[in-house]
């Protein structure tokens, strides 16, 4: 590959890494996905870029080949090392962004839900890469709400940005160095759009003001795109998902919530469901005030929410849920009759 066209797709995060993923095409050039639209995609290659289709689905971030020509075509796509997915509201899984490195999760400190951010923390680490929390609009903040997520997060960094103050901007983007990508997920009105400026140092992305009423945003961004930033990283933004339901179990909400986990070792049963069995290590912390009654409820929420997209999915994965439930249910009695219940 010629210095220059190196040059030019190393600020969109080429590495050797990506250089072995996607391989070699003599009839085509390599380039980066930074916009889909619903007939096509924009793809970034060293000759600038090019409108092109796409045969099989990409997404934001993908590495591919593309055939350039009056109808450019891509040809290649290189094998993910991770993605961002979210379950549709029609049931199909759909993968928001591809070979990141960090999930940023904004969290706005004027309009915080403690589930929610436990929700994205879970797709993030569901998603092969590092989640990260933001705390957007800091200087809103009297230190309750970091105080609150530090609290209830467990195994993440959390890190207070202000685009008012630029405090934490210096923090963020020293995460986001070269051949490093980044994605941010979270609500409208979280400030992502503003703090993908902030992090360009010039206006990449339009903003909106918020609703006075309940400090909600409008969705001002309305596709996925990805920025080159200053720092030397990429950074894709996201449009405020309504919604953000699991797609699959790649141990994203193990990864969440640690604490949980390791206390269900300590069950009587090796399949407890932390719910109603005799024994549960869980439930136990939980009365006895170790664990937050809300963040056992959001995880078993989580937990139901995985299993009914398995059983939907898979029939034979269906049929073996029901067969555990049925020997947990009878080695429940067994033992509530053993205990003279």
């Amino acid at each position: 590959m010629p210095q220059d066209d190196a040059s030019v797709l190393t600020r969109l995060g080429w590495d050797a890494r990506v250089e072995s993923l996607l391989g070699d095409d003599p009839d085509s050039v390599p380039g980066r996905v930074v916009r889909v639209d619903l007939d096509s995609c924009q793809v970034a290659t060293a000759a600038g870029d090019s409108r092109a289709r796409s045969r099989s689905p990409v997404a934001v971030g993908d590495w591919v080949h593309v055939h350039l020509d009056d109808t450019s075509t891509v040809t290649t796509i290189a094998p993910r090392w991770s993605q961002v997915t979210r379950r549709d509201p029609s049931g199909l899984t759909q993968v928001l962004a591809a070979n990141v490195d960090l999930v940023l999760v904004a969290v706005p400190a004027d309009r915080m839900s403690l589930a929610r951010v436990e929700r994205e923390v879970a797709v993030g680490w569901d998603s092969g890469a590092q989640p990260v929390v933001l705390l957007t609009k800091s200087d809103l903040d009297t230190g309750e709400a970091l105080q609150q997520l530090g609290d209830r997060l467990v195994g993440v960094d959390i890190i207070g940005v202000s685009s008012v103050s630029g405090d934490g901007a210096a923090d963020v983007s020293r995460l986001l160095q070269p051949a490093r990508t980044g994605v941010l997920l979270g609500p409208s009105g979280a400030g992502k759009s503003t703090l993908t400026n902030l992090l360009a140092g010039r206006e990449v992305t339009a903003t909106g003001p918020v609703r006075e009423g309940d400090r909600r945003g409008r969705h001002v961004t309305s596709a996925r795109e990805l920025q080159v930033l200053p720092s030397g990283g990429v950074l894709i933004d996201t449009p405020g998902l309504r919604s953000l339901s699991l797609a699959e179990d790649h141990g994203g909400v193990a990864a969440a919530f640690p604490d949980i986990e390791e206390l269900g070792t300590r069950c009587r049963f090796r399949d407890c469901a932390h719910d109603l069995e005799p024994g549960c290590a869980v439930v136990a912390a939980q009365e006895a005030g170790i664990l937050d009654a809300d963040r056992l409820a959001n995880y078993r929420k989580l937990r139901r929410e995985l299993d009914f997209q398995l059983r939907r999915d898979d029939p034979v994965a269906a049929k073996e849920a029901r067969a555990m439930w049925k020997q947990r249910a009878k080695a429940s009695r067994a033992l509530f009759k053993e205990r003279g219940h």
